[in-house]
C-alpha cells in the first residue's frame, strides 16, 4: 500500500511568488521570484520510516514524533533533500532495524514507525505466514 502526501494531480504549479524561501516561507530580501510547484510522491511505509529515522538532517526527539504537523513537515523536507536511491537505502535501514530487536536503533526506529502509523495511517506490511512443517508419515524421524 502506498501513501501520498497530496491528492492533487502529479504536478501542478501556482502563481509566481516573491520574497519566499525554497519551502515557501517568507524570506525578506529574497530578490528572485520562485514558482511554487506541487509534486505528488508515493511512499511505502518503510520509505517514510527510513526518511524520518535515518536521513542525516533529521534529529527528531520523542516529543517531536508526537506532533503530526511537525512530522509531516519533516517528511516533506527529507523528500526534497533525497534522491530515489537514498530513499531506498533509508527504507532498507528501517526494515532491518525494525525486524531485528537487537539491532542498534531498533527502539528509536520503532517510535518513528508508530508515529508514521498514527500520523499517516500507514503500517508495516504483514510478513508472509511461514509454511507449516510437513511431517512425513512414511519414514520414521531420524
Amino acid at each position: 500500500m502506498h501513501a501520498s502526501l497530496s491528492t492533487q494531480p502529479s504536478l501542478t504549479t501556482d502563481a509566481v511568488e516573491e520574497n519566499v524561501s525554497l519551502f515557501g516561507e517568507t524570506e525578506p530580501g529574497q530578490d528572485e521570484a520562485r514558482l511554487s510547484v506541487r509534486v505528488s510522491v508515493s511512499l511505502r511505509f518503510y520509505d517514510m520510516v527510513g526518511l524520518l529515522a535515518f536521513h542525516p538532517s533529521m534529529m527528531l526527539t520523542a516529543s517531536d514524533l508526537l506532533k503530526s504537523e511537525e512530522l509531516a513537515e519533516a517528511l516533506r523536507f527529507t523528500i526534497i533533500a533525497s534522491d530515489t536511491s537514498q530513499i531506498e537505502e533509508y527504507s532498507e535501514l528501517a526494515r532491518a532495524a525494525l525486524s531485528h530487536p537487537r539491532r542498534p536503533l531498533h527502539a528509536y526506529t520503532k517510535l518513528v514507525a508508530q508515529a508514521v502509523t498514527r500520523t499517516f495511517g500507514m503500517s508495516a506490511p504483514h510478513p508472509p505466514t511461514p509454511a507449516a512443517p510437513v511431517l512425513s508419515l512414511l519414514a520414521p524421524a531420524a
